[in-house]
């Protein structure tokens, strides 16, 4: 009967490739060719689209990170004005004389103060460093001919109150060149004092442009927020025309903060072209390479062409090739049908024995041999995984609640005492995690608050999690000094030698006196809400975190709590979610948040924390631990005739 079958399939395949195959084979091949050299015609205009994609971004990144390095030298010299680091003339242009020398690729830097605020007497004093002819010089800016205090690049950032880029200018009697400006403001106290800037001469973006090569007869432009022309090859329309003007399809896309590749006509030569776009977030432009059509289809077309032609040449050898295959392969091709069947049926134990003419019909016998052993093979190796991960997922699982247990979870969480109202929260990224808290009293009117983040995540993490909370309750005897506390601990962990750190804060407060003292190992610093709803970070000191290196010394803070203030301790898991478009949650958006913790319980901004973090990253899967800890000093009580404490 199988032999019948077998005859069967035999004889109806080679019936179907002679009859179905000869004739329509060609019109077949010929429609294949032709739809394959139609996809290779867009994959390679897409190719060549995400390659000028690639390299208008990478300019692009280019010139933001030049800006970006700008802005960081004005803001450094700001903050070192605002510390107190420089006092002095001398020492402020010495400084000021070495940072325009060692950085060659800006034009040049200058601080202008207010009057009479840095030199008294003086009511203009701006001293001035630029490159000119291969030299650093020096000018000073305040005098009467040059009154910088109606300078655009200083009254706008002290208006606005921020640092600012400038629009693009003519600095007549200062640096005398086109320029961009980064100014930064400074104070002494809250009082303006001062205004710390950094120039970018325009000929060093040309020259920069210069450099890129846009196909044979392309070019690259660069425009500002206002569409107005910085970069152009027509030198007419530099620093006069705007995009606007020539195309405002091209303008509106420009002036975004959009990237991307547009078809549209081309701004200098009217003609069709590819225009790439990205924009330079630092200084506010936007870059755009300009390349003619012909040139981006070019490869694409080229492609074509040849495929048509070795189209044709198969054409023409498929038909005299199809008797003679038809031939080889049908008897064995049918075997084959048949043992797939049943391998599609289970049975995976039969043999198959074909003996072929042709080495391309033996190499598939053989590898329907060898695909059939590794299927069966890899079923059995399913059926052990599945067992496997199905004991693994059984572990964490107890892993987890194991985990779970050795934190502290009963709120309200002292509920005898009316001096303190805490609330915690912890979210491990995977089944177990390495962020942790505790909180206990160590006598009737000491409480200790802790939150740590052990580096990594998983068993390790939540081990390691263990081993640091027990060091620390074995040293609660010094948690009075928390600097000295944490120094032990982090000698006891490096005994350990794991390899792993955990950042860590500790605090200990006297919920009668409100008095608050804790010593930071690398953790993010508490906010601290008064009952007004101000907020400050407590950014003092930070030290390394346990566990890095031995022989650390830690410093301790001390501040005076108000009856109604609440400490918001936290994990960078808040600060650094991930939202779909990968942006952090960030530190300003807590601290804008914790504004409106005014009045609020423990429990409540723990839970609005939470809830806040889980809408800013939508569906982002959680990529950190999550830890939260809220503790609110409610002024001195009368003392409790027990103690019960619910901490671990």
């Amino acid at each position: 009967m199988a032999r019948l079958v077998l005859l069967s399939v035999t004889a109806n395949l080679s019936r179907r490739l002679l009859i179905w195959v000869g004739v329509p084979g060609m019109l077949l091949f010929g429609g294949v060719i032709w739809l394959v050299s139609v996809r290779s015609f867009d994959r390679v205009r897409d190719q060549t689209e995400q390659l000028i994609r690639a390299m208008v971004e990478t300019h692009a990144a280019r010139l933001d990170g030049s800006l970006y390095r700008a802005s960081k030298i004005a803001e450094l010299l700001a903050g070192a004005l605002e510390s107190g680091t420089v006092r002095e003339q001398q020492q402020l242009e010495t400084l000021l004389g070495q940072m325009v020398e060692k950085s060659p690729e800006f034009y040049g830097s200058c601080v202008a103060f207010e009057p009479e605020s840095f030199l008294p007497g003086e009511r203009l004093y701006a001293p001035y460093f630029y490159w000119k002819e291969g030299k650093v010089q020096f000018e000073q800016l305040g005098t009467p001919e040059y009154n910088y205090f109606e300078k655009d690049w200083y009254k706008t950032p002290k208006g606005n109150g921020e640092a600012l880029w400038s629009e693009p200018y003519f600095d007549e009697g200062g640096g005398n060149a086109l320029m961009i400006t980064y100014s930064v403001p400074f104070r002494r106290g809250a009082e303006f004092w001062g205004m710390a800037t950094i120039d970018i001469a325009l000929s060093q973006f040309a020259e920069e442009l210069a450099r890129i090569r846009v196909g044979q007869t392309g070019y690259a432009f660069l425009v500002n927020r206002t569409g107005r022309f910085i970069v152009y090859p027509d030198a007419k329309l530099a620093m006069q025309g705007r995009i606007q003007d020539i195309n405002p399809e091209l303008a509106r896309h420009l002036l975004t903060t959009e990237k991307g590749v547009m078809r549209t006509r081309d701004p200098l030569r009217n003609e069709e072209a590819w225009v790439a776009f990205a924009p330079i977030q630092n200084g506010s432009l936007a870059l755009a390479l300009v390349y003619p059509r012909e040139e981006v289809l070019l490869p694409a077309v080229r492609l074509q062409s040849e495929m048509f032609v070795l189209g044709g040449v198969g054409l023409l050898a498929l038909f005299g090739a199809i008797f003679i295959v038809a031939r080889s392969i049908s008897r064995p091709i049918a075997q084959l049908s048949l043992a797939a069947q049943e391998v599609a049926a289970g049975n995976l134990n039969q043999r198959l024995d074909i003996r072929a003419g042709t080495e391309e019909v033996r190499n598939l016998a053989n590898a329907f041999r060898k695909m059939t052993r590794d299927l069966k093979m890899r079923m059995q190796e399913l059926e052990y995984t599945t067992t496997v991960q199905q004991r693994m997922e059984g572990e964490l699982s107890a892993a987890r609640s194991i985990q779970m247990s050795l934190l502290p979870k009963h709120f309200p969480a002292f509920p005898e005492r009316t001096e303190i109202d805490l609330h915690a929260i912890v979210q491990p990224a995977r089944a177990v995690g390495g962020d942790f808290y505790d909180y206990y009293f160590i006598d009737a009117d000491t409480m200790c608050l802790v939150i740590a983040d052990v580096a990594g995540k998983g068993v390790a993490a939540a081990l390691f999690m263990a081993v640091t909370k027990t060091l620390l309750k074995a040293n609660s005897v010094h948690a009075m000094d928390p600097a000295e506390m944490l120094t032990r601990v982090n000698e006891e962990l490096n005994d350990e030698k794991t390899g792993m750190f955990v950042s860590l804060l500790f605090a200990v407060l006297n919920v009668r006196t409100g008095e608050l003292r804790f010593c930071n190992a690398g953790h993010p610093a508490p906010f601290l809400i008064s009952a007004a709803g101000r907020r400050r970070s407590l950014d003092g000191q930070s030290g390394v975190a346990l566990g890095a290196w031995r022989h650390l010394r830690y410093a301790a803070q001390v501040h005076q709590l108000e009856p109604g203030d609440t400490l918001l301790f936290f994990t960078d898991g808040v600060t650094e979610a991930l939202n779909p478009q990968e942006q952090f949650y960030s530190i300003r958006r807590l601290e804008d948040l914790a504004g409106s913790f005014s009045g609020r319980s423990a429990q409540q901004i723990t839970n609005a924390v939470a809830h806040d973090v889980r809408r800013f990253c939508a569906e982002h899967e959680q990529s950190d631990d999550l830890t939260i800890l809220a503790a609110r000093w409610l002024g001195q009580q009368p003392a409790p005739t027990t103690l019960h404490n619910h901490g671990t």
